[in-house]
């Protein structure tokens, strides 16, 4: 079973870098055990959020980086429960001793920020920031809302898309330190993070460095980011509170007709899948399907391989597509296409889900995104999020 589940990630992540060119091939075994954890803990707290998906690539990526990982053996902190972790990733409790790090917290927060940028969604990467951050570079201060603007020209003018996180960053530079004690006298528990950049994005904005350093507090449980860059913020500076920045709700299609076929096309194909069809679950799927959160584009052959392969040990039992999607929950808008070289209108169908079913099907989340085209008079399917 193992061996079929690490073959079935293979199939979704091979062939266009989201192994990251393996970075990790020439590390040693205490390099691959420590970076292994960083990312199982990672996954294990986008799993406690809700995003099982996610959760699940990044376990399956610990696993292919230290396959001898043991859980149970991860002695840099102990993983909180779900119901302890905010939206944005709560951080774990430090172990015992005054002078343990918490590096590998710390690490998986860096890999979910880093997520977010690569994302290109400036509203979550805001939601790792505390109400304000000090830039070192200028002696300023930014807030968590005005940020969402910046962030987001900065996205506009920068060439992320598609990008993977050891293109951006040098994730075998990554180094965590504690804080001089008058630091965490005027900011509380108070570390810094240290990365070199592998990609130099220095003409899109002012602040990016090569080296770059980032300054985390825990507030209330949580860790954020509250100064920037080389020079720490004045001993007497604190940051503002923390205001959540919501976005804008999507607005409805007004397109009954594509709205019905599409949601029947989506209904049918769930059928099908909980059924153990294969061919029936796929017919809704484009030649290509393009999976946003892996970065990976499969043909419609390799997913039917994939998902034969995670059902050949599944038993859905008799539950139907009522019991694994709440239907109340799915609605149909008009949008942009997350892909390059797609005509036609394009429609998204938002879905939350009732069940985990990560473990069967790959690409399944609590809340999940299916994009939608008109090919020869059907909606298929040609992205998921």
């Amino acid at each position: 079973m193992r061996n079929k589940f690490i073959l079935s990630v293979l199939l979704l992540f091979v062939g266009t870098g989201l192994l990251w060119a393996q970075f990790w091939k020439d590390y040693d075994d205490a390099h691959r055990k420590s970076v292994g954890e960083a990312y199982y803990l990672a996954g294990k707290q986008y799993q406690a959020v809700g995003d099982a998906a996610k959760g699940s690539d990044y376990i399956a990526i610990a696993k292919l980086i230290y396959p001898q990982l043991d859980p149970a053996a991860i002695k840099d902190e102990t993983l909180p429960s779900a119901a302890e972790l905010l939206a944005q990733g709560r951080a774990t409790a430090i172990g015992a001793g005054a002078s343990s790090l918490p590096t590998a917290t710390l690490s998986s927060f860096f890999l979910r920020f880093t997520g977010a940028l690569l994302d290109e969604n400036a509203v979550a990467v805001s939601g790792f920031l505390d109400g304000s951050v000090y830039l070192g570079k200028w002696g300023q201060e930014v807030s968590r809302a005005d940020s969402v603007p910046q962030l987001q020209a900065f996205f506009d003018a920068a060439p992320l898309k598609g990008k993977t996180p050891s293109e951006v960053f040098n994730l075998d530079s990554i180094v965590v330190t504690k804080a001089p004690q008058s630091m965490q006298n005027a900011w509380g528990e108070t570390y810094t993070l240290s990365v070199k950049s592998s990609a130099d994005f220095s003409t899109y904005t002012p602040l990016w460095d090569q080296t770059q350093q980032y300054y985390l507090r825990k507030v209330g449980g949580s860790w954020y980011i509250f100064a920037f860059g080389q020079n720490p913020p004045p001993l007497t500076w604190k940051p503002q509170t923390a205001m959540v920045v919501v976005a804008a709700a999507p607005v409805e299609t007004a397109d009954s007709a594509a709205t019905t076929a599409i949601q029947d096309a989506f209904a049918a194909s769930m059928g099908s899948l909980l059924n153990k069809d294969v061919d029936g679950g796929i017919a809704v799927m484009s030649a290509n399907i393009r999976f946003l959160r892996l970065r990976q584009t499969v043909t419609r052959d390799e997913l039917k391989t994939t998902l034969q392969g995670y059902f050949d040990n599944t038993d859905f039992g008799q539950a139907g597509v009522a019991d694994v999607i709440d239907q109340g929950s799915i609605f149909v808008q008009s949008a942009d296409s997350p892909v390059d070289g797609i005509s036609g209108p394009v429609y998204v169908l938002n879905v939350k889900s009732k069940m985990d079913l990560s473990a069967s099907i790959p690409y399944w989340s609590t809340y999940q995104k299916y994009y939608f085209v008109q090919e020869d008079d059907a909606w298929k399917v040609f992205a998921i999020l």
